[in-house]
């Protein structure tokens, strides 16, 4: 039994008349009597019966139309139902780690958004690390990341690089390393340093240069926010790891690039092995097509 077939006996029951019914329904007297046909064999009994070129309904055509009528008016109301869901806004998930969603939101989210009004995305502060768990996981749609060695990357990722962004040191503009064109990790051996949490990939590389020099670093906070980051470094007691182009001009800040440069490659990722919704797709085709000059706002 079809819905299809339900529809063309209730319609049939409705105006009395097969001629009428497929009419009404836009296809051929032979496909209603057909769709009648296959109900009655399919129940082995008899829906209509027929004098004199008008037809009436069996005792067991009533019951079917009682219960047809029933059911495509609930069919009815799913399919509207369901358009009016499909009409609300679409949401597209994307997890980006904290100190690089501060510059590439406003650059890449706001174009987005003017061009596809109909997607709301859902953007989750997430630590690099996390954040290409969480998409391998299918728990977001994309994951706008950095990474440092793309030999290292999953093989379950396909991705798209953006760019590089360069990690430099932040300090107040009175401390005694201000000044300097260029830092290493043996200059803060001892100094007092926030450093991001540990799922970053700030976090491993910072460790990892570390401990290339034997030197247990002097972490005294651990935190993801941008504010808090900047407002301690402020009050000269700490110095911290910042990415370049995040520092806006600030008379109390100035950051230092590496010897040699540490590099990340930004990318946009996503899971190879999922079948990618309509909202993934337009927003990877988009990200192909961005350019994004970078400038450094100090």
């Amino acid at each position: 039994m079809k819905l299809v077939q339900l529809q063309y006996f209730v319609t049939t029951v409705k105006y009395n008349s097969i001629t009428k019914a497929a009419k009404k329904l836009y296809v051929s007297q032979p496909a209603i009597s057909n769709a009648i046909k296959e109900l009655e064999d399919e129940f082995n009994t008899t829906l209509f019966k027929r004098n004199n070129n008008v037809i009436f309904l069996t005792e067991q055509g009533k019951y079917l139309y009682s219960l047809a009528t029933s059911l495509l008016n609930r069919a009815q109301r799913v399919e509207n139902e369901m358009r009016e869901f499909v009409k609300k806004k679409e949401v597209l998930k994307i997890g980006i780690p904290p100190m690089l969603g501060v510059f590439l939101i406003p650059l890449i989210l706001d174009v987005f958004s003017k061009s596809h009004p109909h997607i709301e995305v859902d953007v989750e502060e997430l630590g690099s690390f996390e954040n290409r768990k969480k998409v391998l996981e299918n728990e977001i749609d994309l994951s706008l990341t950095v990474v440092e060695d793309m030999e290292k990357i999953s093989t379950n990722l396909d991705y798209i690089i953006l760019g590089k962004i360069s990690l430099l040191f932040l300090v107040n503009k009175s401390h005694k390393l201000a000044n300097r064109k260029s830092i290493t990790f043996k200059d803060l051996e001892n100094m007092p340093l926030l450093l991001m949490k540990e799922d970053t990939l700030q976090s491993h590389v910072v460790a990892a240069e570390f401990q290339k020099l034997n030197v247990e670093p002097n972490i005294k906070i651990r935190t993801n926010q941008l504010y808090t980051i900047k407002e301690m470094v402020s009050n000269n007691k700490y110095g911290a790891f910042f990415f370049e182009y995040l520092l806006k001009e600030d008379d109390n800040l100035v950051t230092i690039p590496f010897e040699p440069n540490i590099q990340f490659n930004i990318i946009l990722a996503w899971n190879k092995k999922t079948t990618l919704d309509k909202l993934a797709i337009e927003f990877i085709r988009f990200f192909r097509g961005l350019k994004i000059e970078f400038e450094k706002a100090n």
